[in-house]
């Protein structure tokens, strides 16, 4: 069983599964991937996630994102969790279609108490995200994708009304930014400007700016091009679809510039990554 610490010792993939102990962390700030979700197994802690107190026990269950500070004020001595890592990337991913509403939830609530209901729904899929993990090979990345983000819309159907908890709680800045999150899933295929959404927000670019990388941690353009780069992998998914159908379909102006843009951000040419992706 290894502890969190050496999770980032040897090098982190795009998702670790596993059993974790927090030996020798109390008091510490502890590292974390861009998304963590930890359940617990057995024992109980007392936690510190954003300066909120939490005591999670048996099959209650944290999610926390990388600019959390998260730490442990006591532990049972029997206290390990089930610990599931994700990268930046597969993250982005598993998000592409889940409502804004709900990260905003977990932002303010990380904690969440398994009720009975969620109890069964929880047991199997912890199962089944150790079976992928462990048999699964060609299509083993898809597969965690669609196991994580079926975990998240479960959250979305039994923490009640998520929109209404969410919105009776945000002040104006906090709320720009989830407005500007869902224009960018409504609007990324044809529009990559931050001028586009600072228009449609009423603000200007620079406010924009300052309030996605106090909320979210990252500039308004690496979010815009973070969602086109999911929507041009999903379509290059497609066998049949050419490079050129897609940059019309999301208004480049030719395939060749389609191409530079998605190398820039990826690292790998259209061809390679179908190639790779095949």
């Amino acid at each position: 069983m290894k502890t969190i610490f050496q999770l980032f010792e040897t090098g982190a993939e795009d998702v670790f599964i596993g059993r974790i102990q927090f030996n020798g962390q109390i008091g510490c700030p502890l590292p974390l991937a861009y998304v963590v979700v930890l359940i617990c197994q057995q024992g109980s802690a007392e936690w510190e996630v954003k300066f909120q107190a939490y005591r999670i026990e048996k099959n209650d269950f944290l999610v926390l994102a990388e600019d959390s500070i998260a730490l442990i004020k006591g532990m049972s001595n029997n206290f390990s969790c089930n610990c599931y890592l994700m990268s930046r990337p597969i993250a982005a991913e598993i998000a592409d279609g889940l409502p804004s509403s709900l990260f905003a939830y977990l932002n303010r609530s990380p904690f969440l108490a398994s009720k009975t209901h969620f109890l069964s729904y929880l047991a199997a899929w912890e199962q089944q995200a150790v079976m992928i993990q462990a048999h699964c090979t060609t299509h083993k990345r898809a597969m965690i994708i669609n196991h994580v983000r079926n975990f998240f819309l479960w959250i979305c159907e039994t923490a009640g009304d998520i929109n209404t908890s969410v919105n009776s709680d945000f002040g104006r800045s906090e709320a720009i930014c989830w407005k500007f999150w869902e224009l960018i899933s409504a609007h990324h295929k044809r529009q990559r400007a931050v001028a586009f959404y600072a228009r449609h927000l009423h603000v200007t670019p620079y406010y924009l700016s300052q309030l996605t990388r106090k909320f979210f941690n990252d500039s308004p353009k690496t979010l815009i091009d973070r969602q086109v780069v999911l929507e041009i992998k999903k379509q290059l998914a497609q066998p049949g679809k050419s490079v050129q159908k897609i940059a019309e379909d999301l208004h480049f102006a030719d395939a060749s510039y389609l191409g530079k843009y998605f190398k820039r951000h990826t690292g790998v040419g259209l061809t390679e990554y179908r190639k790779q992706r095949n």
